[in-house]
């Protein structure tokens, strides 16, 4: 309800928000992964949870608080969105863990 009374704006902070939740964060996910030696399906749970989609608690705190929540929303939605074609480039690179 809330993401449909508004008109999606894209800016450089939300691409910015958009690429480290769906591609940056996976790979430290991985890095921390490969660090701590970790294998099978912890591994891959471990990665594949970070891969998901933004939440939408952030828009929830941005309404309430005020603060960015129309970037909120649109990083929510691109993500959501996006993740199509993250999420299976994830789950196949975790395919050998």
């Amino acid at each position: 309800m809330i993401l449909s009374a508004r008109k999606l704006k894209l800016n450089a902070m939300v691409s910015i928000a958009t690429i480290a939740k769906l591609l940056i964060q996976p790979f430290i996910a991985w890095a921390i992964v490969v660090a701590f030696g970790l294998h099978g399906s912890v591994a891959i749970t471990a990665i594949l949870m970070i891969a998901l989609s933004a939440g939408f608690f952030g828009v929830v705190f941005g309404n309430r608080f005020g603060v960015q929540s129309p970037d909120a929303e649109a990083v929510l939605l691109l993500s959501s969105v996006l993740c199509i074609l993250s999420l299976p480039l994830f789950i196949t690179l975790t395919s050998g863990i």
